[in-house]
């Protein structure tokens, strides 16, 4: 082993080489450097703080992730609801428009309904009042056969009465197609046709 001594300047001297502050490099290699937080009791140094440091930041980049996942299932939930609301009003008015439609065929079935009663009042009216005017000329050639038969005292015969009344009839009906209201037609005026 090399024999070391102090020299006159402080300095160890290994065989006689000059070790020009040999120990203070290896005191100097084996001390650790001063952090901001040496020398102050429970405070870690940089490297625990740097370890600390990646470690607050996983866990904090980890509840951000949780977060917009959290975030996102909101959405996606909200987004589900609203899908099936919108499935309901689809639905509701599918239903709506069925019934639109079966309401409009009532309703067009009711209108048909209502015209043909219309036609049938108006055809059924038309004939009653065709039927009226009917009778009423009838009633009036027979009053007329009534007064001419009262007036010439002539004897009632079926054969005859029969025919006389078609005679009367035509010229009523005659006079009624002229415009002559039968209610003006005398008894004097179809005398000759009974002759």
């Amino acid at each position: 082993m090399p024999a070391s001594r102090k020299s006159a300047g402080g300095r160890w001297m290994v065989d006689g080489i000059k070790g020009s502050g040999m120990k203070n490099d290896l005191d100097s290699a084996t001390v650790r450097p001063v952090t901001r937080g040496a020398g102050v009791e429970g405070t870690p140094d940089q490297s625990e703080e740097s370890g600390g440091g990646v470690w607050q930041n996983t866990i904090a980049a980890a509840d951000h992730a949780l977060e917009e996942a959290s975030r996102i299932q909101r959405g996606v939930q909200h987004n589900l609801k609203l899908m099936q609301e919108v499935r309901a009003l689809r639905e509701e008015l599918r239903r709506a428009h069925t019934e639109i439609d079966r309401y409009r065929g009532m309703h067009a079935r009711v209108v048909v309904g209502m015209r043909q009663l219309e036609e049938d009042h108006s055809a059924e009216m038309a004939r009653l009042q065709a039927d009226n005017e009917m009778l009423l000329v009838r009633h009036r050639v027979y009053k007329l056969l009534a007064e001419h038969y009262g007036v010439s005292a002539l004897r009632l015969d079926a054969a005859a009465f029969a025919e006389h009344r078609d005679r009367v009839l035509e010229h009523v009906l005659f006079q009624r197609r002229k415009g002559v209201s039968v209610t003006k037609i005398a008894a004097s005026e179809v005398a000759f046709l009974l002759l």
